[in-house]
């Protein structure tokens, strides 16, 4: 079935001006929704689509440059660790380091040291050693903590805790917990049991 033109154009024409204005009106406005509907919207739409799309990839990429960061902060810190631990020599005894630095700042005030060790993951062992001091000054705690950590050696105290003594204003009873963290390979020979030094 074939669609006549010519018999809408004689309809049109036998239309008043009024009525032809009002057609005219209301094609144009179906022309312009069918423009905007089938070709505005699909443009609209997809540059928003492509819009979004960019910034996810601009925070995907964001996030990659964080991770990227992150893992070579990571690894600067690994290597460096790595070199601080290569530096302790198997020979290094945490123990008779702290017992002669300790017995310097404050002799006689150690009443006991006990070792302790566990494994950190399969290629390093940490090394606990607490010490218990009696009657140390708040000068002499500050000179030990700051030989301690201040050695050669990655040595940290991973614990403190300073307990005034009753009926004295400058002396105080020290606990104290030294770690050191050391490759498997570089474990030193055992040289006994954990001992306690009395006062």
């Amino acid at each position: 079935m074939s669609f006549d033109f010519r018999q809408l154009f004689n309809v049109f024409s036998r239309m008043s001006s009024r009525e032809r204005m009002l057609v005219s009106v209301a094609g144009l406005g179906l022309l312009v929704a069918a423009v905007y509907s089938f070709v505005l919207d699909p443009l609209i739409v997809g540059e928003q689509q492509l819009g979004r799309s960019m910034l996810r990839k601009e925070e995907d990429m964001k996030s990659l440059a964080r991770l990227r960061y992150d893992y070579l902060d990571l690894s600067q810190k690994l290597a460096a660790g790595e070199t601080l631990l290569s530096k302790t020599s198997k020979d290094f005894s945490l123990f008779a380091y702290l017992e002669a630095t300790i017995s310097q700042v404050t002799p006689g005030r150690i009443s006991s040291m006990n070792r302790s060790n566990k494994t950190a993951g399969d290629l390093y062992e940490e090394e606990l050693v607490e010490i218990k001091l009696t009657q140390v000054s708040l000068d002499n705690i500050v000179d030990m903590l700051h030989r301690i950590e201040k050695t050669e050696h990655p040595l940290r105290v991973t614990r403190l805790m300073v307990k005034e003594r009753s009926g004295a204003t400058r002396d105080f009873d020290v606990t104290a917990t030294v770690s050191l963290v050391r490759s498997l390979e570089a474990k030193p020979e055992p040289a006994g049991e954990a001992q306690e030094n009395p006062a």
